[in-house]
């Protein structure tokens, strides 16, 4: 699947014949048809997107350069722009979280739960204490459980909280070397891309079991970011990039 050789910074189910894909450099988001490949529908920003959620079947939630939250509503296959609010940071991943969603940010590494109208619910911030948990949250994932998944980029984990960032574990291994895009296939199956090994790994969280499931030898190159539909059993991955590619294994 190929969309026209820009690079995609993330991706999101929407249906199972539909793709959301944030286009960073054109800064657009695009409905993509997921049995052709073929643009559906496509919206302008007013700034640089960076990730993207599915808050439910006609609205999603995308994080933007200029420290700000898009919402974009999903009408069949027409794409308008909802409400946007300000943050207060170098906002980057995003995932709902029950009827809120959760962010992060970089410089400094924060994490926050927040309302649909932008209340800040919840904060959780490093403390020297218990030493650095993140440098650098990348992606975040939500289980059916009601688990938070963060991945880090910069110390290579994926971090597991609950809904109210109470870390409950980190998972660390050199397999997960540049940990990036992340997401829950059920409530003990994670799937994370791990860039620098060019792997795609399925944590086990209630053994901490981390395996690789695809690598080089099936195509893996510097995978930044994919998302799973369960009913088909498709994974979509989108390599690191120029190439505008969505791989699709099944």
């Amino acid at each position: 699947m190929d969309t026209g050789g820009e690079t995609i910074f993330d991706i999101a189910l929407v249906s199972d014949t539909r793709l959301l894909v944030v286009v960073n450099e054109i800064k657009k988001v695009i409905l993509v048809n997921s049995q052709t490949g073929g643009t559906v529908a496509q919206i302008k920003l007013k700034s640089y997107p960076r990730r993207v959620c599915m808050f439910n079947n006609i609205m999603a939630v995308v994080t933007l350069k200029n420290r700000s939250l898009q919402l974009i509503k999903i009408n069949g296959d027409i794409l308008e722009l909802g409400r946007s609010f300000s943050l207060n940071g170098d906002v980057r991943g995003v995932a709902r979280s029950e009827d809120n969603i959760v962010v992060s940010y970089e410089s400094p590494p924060v994490l926050q739960v927040l309302s649909m109208d932008g209340t800040v619910m919840q904060t959780f911030v490093n403390k020297a204490a218990e030493g650095d948990v993140f440098k650098w949250p990348s992606f975040i994932a939500t289980s059916a459980d009601d688990m938070v998944y963060v991945s880090d980029w910069n110390k290579s984990t994926v971090t597991q909280l609950d809904s109210n960032l109470h870390v409950i574990k980190t998972y660390s291994d050199l397999i997960l070397q540049n940990a990036r895009g992340i997401v829950s296939v059920s409530a003990d199956q994670v799937l994370v891309c791990s860039q620098g090994n060019h792997r795609i790994l399925l944590l086990c969280p209630s053994t901490g079991a981390i395996t690789s499931i695809l690598g080089q030898q099936d195509g893996i190159k510097e995978p930044r970011a994919l998302t799973f539909s369960p009913p088909q059993k498709k994974l979509y991955v989108v390599p690191n990039g120029t190439s505008g590619r969505i791989q699709v294994f099944q």
